[in-house]
């Protein structure tokens, strides 16, 4: 990828870094489980995107191959411990949502394993079957994030007109659904760029400019739903609708 990718995935890895220690040390003040996975998930994506940067400094250039593997091999953690939190929080009482979290596991492990062992240690061969494992085992879980946390939107901007639910809390399941939805958009928008680099060895400058913005939105929704500022507390609470009574 070019300039405008890399600055998007090096901001990512740093934002990724810092919530995901945060959310760490929150864990150990409450004990809390999701907040452990979440932290341990953002964490593993951060070493990945890192060791995606890591071939941009001359020092690494002669094992840019074998940085883009290790970078892909810890996307499996940290996706796998993503899909974990989604089930936990969201459908701890389905066995199908243990499964999916099984079944993304292993799409993950096919796809980069079959690939590597094939040659494409890069995983940018979009015309290889072991590409379509490792991309639909790394974008179902963000899109069941997304889904999820939209479906809990919905029931919590219903009580919030009751004054049933914070407006913080209605407002972070929307957030949390934005962010799957820029997530899922990011993999689809590495379908024309590897075409693109698979076909001419080289990536569109466009198409990495969308990447990086896309990027960039996405760290973006996922820190204001753990890390909202003071000021965005506050338009949240002002801009809530007004409580109407229950009808008999």
């Amino acid at each position: 990828m070019e300039e405008h990718a890399y600055i998007g995935e090096l901001l990512a890895g740093i934002v990724y870094l810092i919530a995901g220690i945060r959310l760490l040390r929150l864990s150990q003040r409450t004990g809390e489980a999701p907040e452990r996975l979440l932290g341990a998930s953002f964490c593993a994506m951060a070493v990945s995107l890192f060791f995606y940067q890591l071939p941009n400094f001359p020092v690494f250039e002669s094992v840019w191959t074998a940085l883009v593997l290790a970078g892909r091999v810890c996307v499996i953690p940290s996706v796998v411990i993503f899909a974990l939190f989604t089930w936990r929080v969201f459908r701890p009482a389905e066995r199908w949502g243990e499964w999916l979290v099984w079944g993304t596991g292993i799409l993950l492990v096919i796809g980069v394993g079959g690939s590597a062992l094939g040659g494409d240690w890069e995983g940018y061969s979009i015309s290889s079957g072991w590409f379509w494992f490792e991309w639909v085992g790394y974008t179902l879980p963000y899109g069941w994030a997304g889904v999820e946390a939209f479906v809990q939107f919905g029931h919590a901007r219903r009580r919030l007109r009751l004054g049933l639910c914070d407006a913080l809390v209605c407002n972070r399941y929307l957030l949390w659904a934005s962010f799957g939805v820029l997530q899922v958009s990011l993999s689809l928008v590495i379908l024309p760029q590897y075409y693109e680099y698979e076909t001419s060895n080289h990536f569109a400058q466009t198409w990495d400019s969308l990447y990086g913005a896309i990027g960039i939105a996405s760290i973006g929704m996922m820190w204001l739903t753990f890390f909202p500022p003071a000021f965005y507390k506050h338009w949240i609470q002002g801009s809530a609708p007004a409580v109407t009574a229950a009808e008999g």
